[in-house]
């Protein structure tokens, strides 16, 4: 009984990481064919690339969706890509020198004049959180 006790409660102090919800106002979309597929990561490995890189989740929304949600998500530092897959071909399609053909957007939404880097977009994750991404056209 003693034992029973005890792991109790060592189980009460052992509770799992809190987890929040990132929610994201979509903003720019010109156009309600699609989808948009927006892509969670923890650092800038292979960012912002859902295709070939890793991210932590994915998720895939309507184009004339208003919003997406990230669910369960640590406190933690993050970034979010994204970009309007107007033809629903599941990637981002790029003319012949890589640029893309479709528009995209950032945590941040910082101006994008070249290949998008990790820290211009990364935010903190500690409760809720709301941010906004407003798409672009290149």
């Amino acid at each position: 009984m003693r034992y029973l006790l005890a792991a109790m409660m060592l189980c009460g102090f052992a509770s799992p990481a809190h987890a929040d919800d990132i929610t994201i106002a979509l903003q720019g979309v010109k156009k309600d064919t699609g989808t948009i597929v927006l892509c969670l990561w923890a650092n800038g490995d292979r960012f912002p690339d859902c295709e070939s890189g890793k991210p932590l989740q994915r998720i895939v929304v309507p184009a004339n969706a208003s919003s997406a949600r990230f669910d369960n998500v640590a406190t933690g530092t993050y970034a979010v890509s994204a970009f309007h897959d107007a033809n629903n071909n599941g990637r981002l399609d790029s003319n012949f020198i890589g640029l893309p053909l479709e528009s995209v957007g950032m945590s941040n939404n910082p101006k994008l004049n070249g290949p998008p880097r990790f820290k211009p977009a990364r935010f903190k994750v500690a409760g809720q959180t709301k941010i906004r991404i407003r798409f672009q056209s290149l």
